[in-house]
């Protein structure tokens, strides 16, 4: 567990970390990683081992984010299905870089089979001596529910970081089960905790983070190609193929309930390696992160304009900008159905 001066542990599903009022506070959020760590995926771990180092020399975060699929325990793509190994090393490798950086589960850190199932990782990344994680709140669902609040030398909540587990897959099965979702309990438990921050300061603002997307992000992006003007364009595309979104069958309430609490004004998830959108439906910014995956999708590191990062930076007077920090030169903003930019 991350100890220093300015970051403590609350209780089961807090902490603080202190940041500096008269400077910019950089948090850069990588998605799907599929690091193998396995006899068959040395060579693409390399690559993407060496990506991650070069979107932090260019981005210079304060936190990371990994917003899931952190690790991949699949054979026949990594040779390996220890996943206790692959979180050893995923650990070490963020410990070397010395900067704090934290994490939710995605649907693939934990695949059929695997050697440790979530709660026993989330065992092993309390001990990463750079990482802020918890298991969260004992009895609700999902592991790896808790609030990340950046606080000023005086205490004063600046900025929440909701860290959510969207869960793996529904019920019935595995893969072909279809996704599952952010579940109730876990909406209520973000909304007591958001409210209480209300109370305390009525413009508080938050982020979430998680892995897969919500089903209103598909809603807004269909709704932004016919033409409706209050969704917001802000950048990237759909790429995958067919428009794909992975989002669940369940209908879920989570965004309902954020935009009727009014504290979450920006959410971050991953999962659609190839999807990098960013917009602005019902005062909520939704963010595809950029993937980094070299592994999971055949064939995806040919493929160039996807990958990076997310520098999210809150800025001294509270604002907050949010950039894709890709690898190469290019970044795709092509929106199929619509000639130019939305909003």
């Amino acid at each position: 567990m991350y100890r220093s001066d300015r970051c403590k542990q609350i209780d089961d599903d807090t902490f603080t970390l202190k940041i500096q009022k008269d400077r910019d506070f950089r948090i850069l959020q990588l998605t799907d990683l599929h690091l193998g760590f396995g006899i068959l995926s040395r060579g693409r771990d390399k690559l993407a081992l060496n990506a991650v180092r070069k979107l932090i020399e260019k981005s210079k975060p304060d936190l990371i984010v990994l917003t899931g699929d952190s690790i991949f325990p699949f054979f026949p793509r990594s040779g390996t299905m220890n996943n206790r190994k692959q979180a050893n090393k995923l650990m070490a490798f963020f410990d070397r870089l010395k900067i704090p950086y934290t994490l939710v589960f995605g649907n693939h850190d934990c695949e059929l089979g695997s050697t440790c199932n979530k709660e026993e990782l989330a065992e092993l990344y309390k001990e990463g001596t750079y990482c802020i994680f918890s298991e969260g709140r004992k009895g609700l669902t999902g592991v790896g529910n808790f609030l990340i609040e950046l606080v000023d030398d005086s205490g004063r909540v600046l900025l929440p970081l909701v860290m959510l587990d969207s869960n793996m897959y529904g019920e019935g099965g595995w893969f072909f089960s279809g996704f599952d979702c952010i579940h109730d309990d876990q909406v209520n438990w973000c909304m007591e905790r958001l409210d209480a921050m209300k109370r305390e300061n009525p413009d508080v603002k938050a982020m979430a983070f998680f892995h897969m997307p919500l089903r209103e992000f598909k809603e807004a992006y269909e709704k932004m190609k016919l033409g409706d003007k209050s969704v917001v364009y802000c950048h990237g595309s759909i790429a995958e193929k067919h428009e794909y979104f992975g989002i669940s069958k369940k209908r879920g309430t989570f965004f309902e309930r954020a935009v009727e609490n009014g504290v979450i004004k920006w959410m971050f998830c991953g999962h659609d390696h190839m999807n990098t959108l960013s917009l602005v439906y019902k005062g909520i910014r939704m963010t595809y992160g950029m993937s980094i995956d070299y592994l999971g999708y055949q064939g995806i590191w040919k493929s160039h304009i996807q990958r990076g990062g997310t520098l999210i930076t809150r800025k001294t007077d509270g604002s907050v900008d949010i950039r894709m920090v890709p690898l190469g030169p290019v970044v795709s903003t092509r929106v199929r159905g619509v000639k130019k930019n939305a909003g």
